[in-house]
């Protein structure tokens, strides 16, 4: 059986989405300032990802040259 609904990253996504777009609704945010949040997050997570992919490929690179 699969992952419980709330561990899935479709679920924060839409949660996120979600939450923006009320905080957009009611004011909190404009449009644009939830535009730039939405991508500076996008930004950090490519940056971890690569992070991440970097790290991996020295860490197998390591430990095959074992």
């Amino acid at each position: 059986m699969g992952k419980p609904g709330w561990k899935t990253t479709e679920f924060w996504v839409s949660l996120a989405t979600g939450v923006f777009g009320i905080l957009v609704t009611l004011g909190i945010f404009s449009a644009d300032q939830a535009s730039d949040i939405i991508d500076s997050i996008g930004t950090m997570a490519g940056s971890v990802i690569a992070g991440v992919a970097a790290a991996g490929y020295a860490i197998s690179r390591g430990l095959a040259k074992k």
